[in-house]
């Protein structure tokens, strides 16, 4: 009896202190009225090559489009989302239960159960679950921000699908009670929902989509909103309290690409054109929007991470990225005149004050001088 109580013991202490790997099984199965007796979501998983942080690499989960292949999404991001374990479920036949697809499977308890599993693992940051949704997959990342109210979810990127009337009507959000269904009011979205403040949201589509209208209008069983309007309702639902950032936006280094940005870069819509997918440019900044420190001592070398600045030209709040914080900044203007100095643990920097031209921005980052120029409009 000694002996058993030991080995019980000892049981969850071995349990708790396995770390993830390529190979660990998080496959989950759940039944529903489609699958009575079960079916199971087959998980993909990418460990990075670095060295575990000390508190654990963050978990990007990746959701397919309509039709896609998880396994394949996780080899084309695998490239672009450093310092992350990614995540890529299948989806029941291959997609994701939002409206009028043929699949009714509880995908909001499955990711739920997903990621209450991966608090046991030792190079899992449990406490930074990132989400990156496509088409059908960003519809269901949406829905996560709408209903799920986990604090350990800290960012979410939706791409080439903005919210929907289902999700967003009458002056509020909401969530379905059951299964969804096009014939019925708002598809089933019949619970109101209260989406979680503080969370960073990147949404990106194109006004050249040939499925989802950029402009908003029904398209794939769904009424969608206006994509500025849609990024609107998100910033309010965070604290904004201004008006709508209409007209063109901000350009992005001359990439065609424009930013409406709210709640100093907490929550921002990117307009492109490249249709129905992303370009390259639309691809760094999504890298950019999950960029995280992977050195386990706590210093980055600049030739291990690319640190940038966003967005340039920069109206009100600049941005910089793949710095350890706090940095000192100090920001000159062309004749080499200091005009701004301090010790920044935000990696945003208010320049409302300045007027508009060219400037220098001087990064120490551990030790290292790093410049960048930017254009204040």
């Amino acid at each position: 009896m000694k002996y058993l109580i030991l080995i019980l013991y000892f049981i969850p202490t071995i349990f708790i202190c396995q770390e993830l790997t390529g190979s660990t099984n998080l496959d989950i199965t759940k039944a529903w009225s489609q699958e009575p007796q079960g079916w199971t979501y087959q998980m993909n998983i990418f460990i990075p090559e670095e060295t575990s942080p000390e508190n654990g690499f963050p978990i990007c989960i990746l959701l397919h489009g309509n039709g896609g292949v998880a396994a394949e999404f996780i080899n084309e991001f695998s490239q672009h989302i450093s310092c992350h374990i990614l995540i890529a479920p299948a989806g029941y036949m291959n997609s994701w239960n939002i409206c009028s697809e043929e699949s009714d499977a509880p995908d909001m308890e499955m990711l739920d159960e997903l990621i209450a599993s991966l608090s046991s693992y030792t190079n899992v940051n449990s406490s930074k679950i990132r989400l990156l949704g496509y088409s059908n997959g960003a519809a269901l990342a949406n829905r996560v921000l709408v209903e799920n109210n986990n604090p350990n979810i800290d960012k979410i990127c939706s791409v080439v699908s903005q919210l929907s009337e289902m999700q967003a009507h009458n002056g509020s959000f909401y969530g379905p009670s059951g299964e969804t269904e096009a014939s019925m009011a708002f598809c089933g979205y019949d619970i109101q929902q209260i989406p979680l403040v503080g969370r960073d949201y990147l949404n990106i589509c194109n006004t050249n989509d040939p499925i989802i209208p950029y402009n908003g209008g029904p398209a794939v069983g769904a009424v969608f909103l206006p994509s500025k309007v849609a990024i609107y309702e998100i910033a309010k639902s965070q604290g904004y309290t201004g008006t709508i950032i209409d007209g063109d936006g901000q350009e992005i280094n001359s990439s065609g690409i424009f930013e409406y940005n709210y709640l100093s870069g907490q929550v921002v819509h990117l307009r492109g054109d490249a249709g129905h997918g992303l370009n390259e440019t639309q691809v760094g900044l999504i890298s950019d929007f999950f960029i995280y420190d992977c050195s386990s001592n706590g210093i980055t070398e600049q030739s291990e991470v690319k640190i940038s600045i966003y967005p340039n030209p920069v109206g009100e709040t600049l941005s910089i990225y793949g710095i350890l914080m706090p940095t000192d900044i100090e920001i000159f203007n062309t004749k080499g005149k200091s005009i701004l100095k301090e010790e920044n643990s935000s990696g945003k920097i208010n320049i409302s004050g300045l007027k508009a031209g060219i400037y220098y921005v001087h990064i120490h980052d551990n030790t290292k001088l790093v410049i960048k120029e930017f254009i204040k409009s």
